[in-house]
């Protein structure tokens, strides 16, 4: 069955998750218990085409965009299993075992961006936000956050230097919250791209830049992979980094 429901450590509240046929942690090597805490897994096109997990993982990514998808209002899933997959593209899962909690999909994209009202565009290589969603009744035990972290911490970048697709009010006030991040100009792409883009070291940790001419902007709609742990650890998956520090988000 798709959906279960269970006692959330994290927010003393009855919860909902996706239940899989696949146990996701086993699959990435991680020994899990029935009762721990959730891990972050790294999804890349080559553990999709892994001979006794792909198939596995491909299925998990298709229901985790369509919840995320459907929490969304979109029309169309941002992350899904089926066709060329993910190409450039990761999705780092937060999964306990058969339980699906979240996920938070990335990938470059060439973009040309307006600085300011009056300047013209310029031509970036971000890396970007395409999807995040975290299971309904888990939004506010710091999952999302913690997700988010692993996500900075295993790229090596950081949050003012991505761009968002799309960004929902609930994304663009966590990125507030937890970030700081707030002042941008709006693009004819519907990419946010904060104005802190382009402080200094932007180029070196965002992509590189060129100046853009008048052209305009279409618009658009919207076990190399590694386990990091949001609690203790587990078995066989290595931690990266400090635990992210507990929070509240407020976000889907």
């Amino acid at each position: 069955k798709p959906l279960g429901s269970s006692h959330c450590p994290c927010t003393g509240a009855r919860a909902t998750y996706m239940e899989c046929e696949l146990d996701i942690s086993r699959a990435f090597g991680v020994s899990a218990k029935d009762d721990g805490p959730p891990s972050v897994f790294c999804v890349t096109d080559e553990m999709l085409r892994h001979p006794k997990w792909g198939q596995g993982l491909k299925d998990v990514l298709d229901k985790m965009g369509e919840r995320s998808r459907r929490a969304q209002g979109l029309s169309k899933a941002v992350t899904y299993g089926g066709g060329m997959v993910l190409g450039s593209c990761k999705v780092y899962l937060l999964a306990a075992k058969h339980q699906g909690l979240g996920l938070l999909k990335i990938g470059p994209k060439r973009l040309y961006i307006a600085k300011g009202a009056d300047e013209g565009l310029v031509e970036i290589n971000p890396l970007c936000v395409l999807d995040f969603y975290v299971v309904e009744g888990h939004q506010r035990g710091g999952l999302g956050f913690t997700l988010f972290r692993r996500m900075l911490s295993s790229e090596g970048v950081a949050p003012a230097k991505l761009a968002y697709d799309r960004p929902s009010p609930k994304l663009i006030g966590f990125l507030r919250k937890h970030f700081s991040l707030a002042r941008y100009t709006p693009q004819s792409n519907h990419f946010v791209v904060f104005d802190a883009y382009w402080s200094s070291g932007a180029l070196r940790s965002g992509g590189s830049a060129a100046s853009g001419g008048s052209g305009g902007v279409s618009a658009r709609r919207s076990r190399s992979s590694v386990g990091f742990e949001a609690g203790a650890r587990g078995g066989g998956g290595p931690a990266l980094g400090p635990r992210a520090p507990s929070a509240p988000p407020d976000f889907e």
